[in-house]
């Protein structure tokens, strides 16, 4: 059975009684940017995945969610990090959407940024243990 993926089935997709978190080590490891519309994130989504990223490593969060998800990993991170981060916990605040997707090798950055850039992702970063790499569109 074929199943075309379309922002609707996609957001129905991420709707459900459980809500699901980056898992660890986030906010390491992972490629952070911000969408001012939800619709363009969503229509990213299917990108990564057409691009062989698993559903498990993209996460589009919302609000709470990233700012829960940070404070939960806040413990593992340096001081410099951290205030890298500031900026996502407010555009997150603001209503923006934060997608971030886990990257295996450092070679998937500009992969994912040219996946993300024509749907108007912005802020694009990649957090590793020590260090912040922006991913200027």
């Amino acid at each position: 059975m074929n199943i075309t993926m379309t922002p609707d089935t996609i957001e129905q997709a991420f709707v459900s009684s459980q809500r699901t978190l980056p898992s660890a080590p986030f906010p390491r490891k992972y490629i952070h940017c911000v969408f001012d519309n939800p619709q363009d994130a969503l229509k990213a989504y299917p990108r990564l995945l057409a691009a062989g990223y698993s559903s498990k490593d993209i996460n589009i969060l919302a609000r709470r969610d990233y700012v829960e998800a940070v404070e939960r990993g806040q413990t593992l991170l340096g001081s410099l990090i951290s205030s890298n981060l500031d900026e996502y916990m407010s555009e997150s605040r603001q209503g923006s959407r934060i997608l971030v997707v886990r990257i295996s090798r450092h070679e998937q950055m500009e992969q994912v940024r040219g996946l993300l850039a024509p749907h108007h992702a912005h802020l694009m970063k990649y957090v590793d243990t020590w260090t912040t790499t922006e991913l200027i569109p």
